[in-house]
């Protein structure tokens, strides 16, 4: 079993305190995470509509980052969307690590949110003070039909 899986949701990160995203902040976030916890294993998770939401400059590299697995979106018609999504990806990460935390604006069930902040240009992530927040989606992306 592997140690410690940390899911990166690159939607939050991407854009974490900015009006809008950039692929170059997700970029050192990631860095900063691998510097600060060798020993971890990050997995770098998105919605692919976060490409036209990033600046045109970026969109290529994003592909890139794509095509490189060093992002992995969810896929099309996702059943329950990016947030059912996430969530199975949580199960297999379980399957196959001790502990999984997440990095996100998202309450997924069972999982603990790592806090993210930026101490003199370096993002820290407190994987230690993570904790559970545990919010069961209303209605999770039910389709409405005609009236």
């Amino acid at each position: 079993m592997a140690g410690t899986v940390v899911l990166l949701d690159a939607d939050t990160v991407a854009g974490w305190r900015r009006p809008a995203p950039s692929l170059q902040q997700l970029h050192r976030a990631i860095e900063d995470l691998r510097s600060q916890h060798p020993g971890v294993t990050v997995a770098v998770v998105a919605d692919a509509s976060i490409k036209w939401a990033l600046p045109a400059a970026e969109q290529a590299a994003f592909e890139q980052d794509i095509v490189t697995r060093a992002v992995v979106c969810a896929p099309a018609g996702t059943r329950d969307g990016t947030y059912g999504w996430m969530q199975a990806v949580v199960d297999t990460a379980r399957r196959e690590a001790d502990r999984v935390l997440a990095v996100t604006d998202r309450a997924l069930t069972g999982v603990p949110v790592v806090r993210l902040t930026q101490v003199e240009g370096h993002f820290r992530f407190d994987l230690e003070g993570a904790s559970v927040v545990d919010v069961k989606p209303t209605n999770p992306h039910r389709r409405r039909g005609r009236r």
